[in-house]
This record gives C-alpha cells, sequence and structure tokens, in this order.
C-alpha cells in the first residue's frame, strides 16, 4: 500500500509543477541608500542612477590595450556602469545634503537618462526634503545640482544653498541676455538656484571654513573652476567627500595624474587629486565618490604603484 502512494506521489508531482508558470524575474534592485558612521555622524549613500560610460571617452589618453587590461584586473568590461551619487550627513543637530542629483532633468542626454532617483531613495531611507536644513554643492554639473527644484519650485524648501562662491560666480554675477544665449547652461543654472537666492536662501562661499558643526568645505579646484569636496569629522574619524574628484576607480587610484577632458583644467585636475590621495591614505580618512560604485565610501592605501580603493566592508549603523 505504501509503494502504491508512494508510486501516486511521484506521478502526480511533475504534472503539478507543469501546470505552474514560470516565476518573472524582477530585475529591480533594493532601494539605493546604504548607512555610514563616522564617529557619532550619520551619513547617508543616495543613489541618483546608474549611467554607462565608455573608458576612452573619460581617459582618452590611455590605450585601448590598457584599458582593457585594467578593467579585466578589476573585474569590469566596457562600457562600465557609473553610480551617480549624493550624501546626506545628519550631525545630530543638522541634516546636510550634499549634491542633489539630476532631478529627472536633461532626459534627452545619455548622460543623464534614467537618473533622477535621489529623492525616492532619499525618502525610502527614512527622511523627508522638507527636513533637509542645509545643501553643499560640490560643482554645477547637472547630476550634482539638477535635484533643486521641480518646475520653478524649491525641492527642498527649508534648506539654506551653499556654494563656493568661485564655482556659482559665472552666473549669479552675470545677468547678460546676450552672454547666456550663447551657453544654455547659464539660465539652466539660474533656473536652479533663483529660487532659493529669491527666498533668501543662498549662501556662498568665499574659502576653505566650517560650514556646521563637523561639516567643513575643502577647495579642491580642477574639475571645475570652484569644484568643492565636504570633510566630515567626528570623535577622531574622518570622511571626504569627493565630488568628482575620481571618474574611473579602476584606474584614476592606481594613476591618480590620468587626466579627463571632463575637468576644465586637466593639470590642475590630476595634481589636486594626487595631493588628495596622499592626504587620505596617509591619515586614515574615509573618502565616498560621487562616481564610485555606490556607494562609493571606502579607505585608499598607498600602493607599489599610485594608490588602491578598498570599499567598505558591508555593516548596519
Amino acid at each position: 500500500m505504501r509503494e502504491s502512494l508512494l508510486l501516486l506521489t511521484v506521478a502526480v508531482l511533475p504534472l503539478a509543477l507543469e501546470g505552474q508558470s514560470p516565476v518573472p524575474q524582477i530585475r529591480t534592485q533594493a532601494p539605493g541608500f546604504y548607512r555610514f558612521m563616522v564617529g557619532d555622524i550619520e551619513v547617508t549613500a543616495l543613489n541618483d542612477g546608474v549611467i554607462s560610460y565608455k573608458t576612452a571617452e573619460l581617459l582618452p589618453t590611455v590605450s585601448a590595450e590598457e584599458i582593457r587590461s585594467k578593467l579585466f584586473e578589476a573585474g569590469l568590461t566596457d562600457p562600465v556602469d557609473m553610480s551617480y551619487n549624493a550624501y546626506l550627513v545628519n550631525t545630530g543637530d543638522r541634516l546636510v545634503l550634499i549634491d542633489t542629483g539630476t532631478g529627472g532633468k536633461l532626459e534627452e542626454s545619455p548622460y543623464f537618462k534614467g537618473a533622477g532617483r535621489l529623492l525616492a531613495n532619499l525618502k525610502a531611507a527614512g527622511y523627508r526634503p522638507e527636513q533637509v536644513e542645509e545643501i553643499y554643492i560640490t560643482h554645477l554639473g547637472p547630476d550634482h545640482v539638477g535635484g533643486l527644484v521641480q518646475g520653478s519650485e524649491r525641492v527642498f524648501p527649508n534648506a539654506t544653498l551653499r556654494a563656493s562662491s568661485r564655482e556659482v560666480e559665472i552666473f549669479v554675477k552675470r545677468r547678460s541676455p546676450e552672454v547666456e544665449a550663447k551657453d544654455w547652461r547659464l539660465a539652466f543654472w539660474r533656473g536652479l538656484f533663483d529660487p532659493y537666492i529669491k527666498a533668501g536662501r543662498f549662501l556662498p562661499f568665499e574659502q576653505d571654513t566650517v560650514l556646521v558643526p563637523g561639516v567643513r568645505s575643502l577647495f579642491t579646484y580642477g574639475h571645475t573652476n570652484g569644484h568643492t569636496s565636504y570633510v566630515v569629522e567626528s570623535k577622531g574619524q574622518t570622511l571626504l567627500i569627493l565630488g568628482d574628484l575620481v571618474l574611473v576607480g579602476a584606474m584614476q587610484f592606481e594613476q591618480p595624474a590620468l587626466e579627463t577632458p571632463y575637468d576644465v583644467d586637466r593639470p590642475a585636475g590630476a595634481a589636486t587629486r594626487k595631493r588628495v590621495m596622499q592626504i587620505v591614505s596617509r591619515d586614515d580618512w574615509w573618502i565616498a565618490g560621487a562616481h564610485l560604485s555606490f556607494p562609493g565610501i571606502g579607505r585608499v592605501r598607498a600602493a607599489t604603484t599610485g594608490y588602491r580603493f578598498l570599499p567598505v566592508n558591508y555593516r548596519l549603523p
């Protein structure tokens, strides 16, 4: 009898499985946020999107063979998926957002199409845009400032917007229709900053300065005229939020002198990158990169040639 029941079960089981529909693939990731502590300060990495770039476009002086070799060593293939990251810093007293993502703008461009996820990830991380009290801009790249407004309304209505005066003087001090007609970016930037300026919530700074206790600016010229990184410090720990100092992590850590055409001053960009690598490796700082693979956080160590990036070990805060 037991043998008959067993044979019946075995005979029926394939029929039941054959009647089921295939389980569809989901094809999405978890929400793009990652929590990290710097002493008593909470830092939340926020992903705005992932865009593929051909490495030769970013590093045109490097041979195709070297690109293939270095990407292979890093387990990558060309084109490389580049993360667009911003960082939310909760000091305990102030909530600071460093860069704002694209805001879903310039979707017709392959460099921004599919980004614009920062706001959803900020909310998924447990915060609301009206809670943000300070916004610090590394530079004027659309993937760093596009999320400031929706239409003509401030996305972060209670925030004071801050940026290096060297970065914003090109459109804050110049209001010439003739000049703007020659460069679409001026009107684009003005549309993003004007709502904060008119609300009395824009405050540029002139030099390296403490912005709130635990967060200070660090001038890192080269990528743009006023490119600024931000130093987060608490209880002997330090995190440097790099902005666009490194675009191709698989190669520019080992060879920080590699220049990119996206830097307005290529030699200065390379020199700044080398100087920063020396500081963060020597003093054991954490770094966070706007275009390092999400969450973009790790340490830098001196190597036989150049430096190497060590991604943060996944941890719970």
